[in-house]
């Protein structure tokens, strides 16, 4: 109940609008490991670089299927940068954001960029392209699922620019911005005009005069793939400088650790960034992050679909200080060994009842009550609230006032191990039943 009384709060003094409304304040950008990606050699290392900017909530792998896709046409992945700011502040970040792109034209050598804001980073794109010396560092814009605009961006609208919006988004309901090129994608929600192959093939359209070769990455021909990417802290995107991270392959049957002696372990850097390692590919692995920050302990356990490609932008997010706005709501989250607490998220687009199917166990979570398509949850979380030892499937209020998040009492015993399944339309992800008090939280990805 106090959760939901200071959410109630926030949304009665207007700040959950504000931020979506795109008035916001980000952490310092990362000077010298600006990106996480390998330098080829078949690639195009004169093409102007490309800032991505992420929404409420969110980090820079929003975009981690969309620079993959950038990267398998020819684009080198150092012209290719993901700017993570925090997006639970209310103080606009253009100077933040501008420092960032001076590191990107210093590393790169470029001039200007090309840039890209899906819904409050399109905010923040537009408010840092209104002065004119910010301006005149942007080549184009991509504006994705964020508040229409009268003009194109700029102090005299002359930023070429390209709106791909959602007729039917709940969140941020778009239409077109005269002067500048358009793409309703009509049926995607918020979430998916970000993710979708559609919006890469109009961004890469819009960028460079060249033919499109893959609209998904190659498989390798090796036995293993390289992984890297960032540790922040869900929401504030502060680094977890200094945590471990250590790699299991799972059994693919039951989602149990193969040998407790992990493949790989790595730590994170004072900027977030973490790898590159070697890891089997095709087969299951479990990511334990391990944080050291007095603040903010708790371990997470991260399960997610088996990778046949190099993926250099995988973030693995901490639960945030308690005393933090996102911490506060986290908090809730139980530790107790008695049951185990699960976040599932949909890393491409919301869960919606009538189009997908979620189910934990033998527990149906895409119901019209808890997937109702104005939500457009793409984060869940699953504990057993009332502490009865039995699932209620009840709404946890908690969450009930903050977009793309839904709580759900789920009760999942921990007297015995047990392999649990959950099931994303056709994909399934199997995990052991943790403890969420010694252990930590388990957390889902489906891709």
């Amino acid at each position: 109940m106090k959760i939901l009384l200071i959410w109630l709060l926030l949304l009665s003094t207007g700040l959950i609008t504000i931020i979506l409304e795109n008035i916001r304040e980000g952490d310092s950008p990362d000077p010298g490991g600006l990106h996480s990606g390998e330098v080829f050699e078949d690639c195009d290392s004169t093409a102007l670089p490309v800032v991505f900017i992420h929404g409420f909530l969110a980090s820079g792998d929003t975009y981690e299927k969309q620079v993959a896709r950038f990267i398998a046409n020819g684009i080198c992945a150092d012209r290719l940068f993901l700017f993570d700011w925090n997006s639970l502040s209310r103080v606009d970040k253009s100077e933040t954001l501008d420092r960032f792109i001076d590191e990107v034209l210093d590393q790169s050598g470029a001039h200007r960029v090309n840039l890209v804001g899906h819904s409050a980073g399109g905010g923040l794109g537009y408010s840092y392209m209104s002065r004119l010396p910010f301006a005149r560092k942007v080549a184009s814009y991509v504006h994705i699922g964020a508040r229409p605009e009268p003009s194109p961006p700029g102090p005299e609208g002359e930023i070429p620019m390209l709106n791909i919006y959602s007729g039917t988004d709940p969140i941020v309901p778009g239409a077109e911005i005269p002067g500048g090129q358009n793409l309703d994608l009509q049926t995607a929600d918020h979430y998916q005009v970000a993710t979708s192959v559609e919006t890469f093939e109009a961004m890469f359209n819009f960028f460079y005069d060249r033919e499109i070769e893959h609209l998904q990455p190659p498989e390798g021909n090796k036995d293993h793939v390289k992984l890297a990417g960032k540790s922040l802290t869900l929401g504030e995107n502060r680094p977890n400088a200094g945590a471990e991270i250590a790699v299991f392959e799972l059994d693919s049957e039951t989602g149990f650790r193969v040998s407790e002696i992990a493949n790989v372990t790595t730590v994170v850097d004072s900027l977030g960034h973490w790898g590159p390692v070697k890891a089997p590919r095709g087969v299951p692995l479990e990511f334990e992050l391990r944080p050291t920050n007095d603040e903010s302990d708790r371990r997470i356990f991260y399960y997610r679909e088996p990778f046949d490609v190099d993926n250099k932008h995988l973030y693995l997010r901490s639960f945030p200080p308690a005393q933090s706005m996102a911490g506060m709501l986290l908090s809730e989250v139980p530790e107790d060994d008695n049951q185990t607490a699960v976040v599932i998220f949909s890393a491409s687009k919301a869960v919606i009842h009538g189009r997908d199917d979620l189910e934990i166990g033998d527990i149906q979570l895409a119901t019209p009550e808890l997937a109702d398509a104005d939500q457009s949850v793409i984060s869940w979380f699953l504990y057993d609230e009332n502490g009865n030892g039995q699932t209620d499937t009840t709404q946890i209020q908690a969450f009930a006032a903050v977009p793309f998040l839904n709580g759900v009492d789920v009760f999942i015993g921990t007297t015995e191990q047990k392999s649990i399944e959950a099931r994303l339309n056709d994909i399934i992800l199997r995990f052991p039943n943790r403890k969420s008090g010694s252990e930590g939280v388990v957390v889902l990805v489906f891709d």
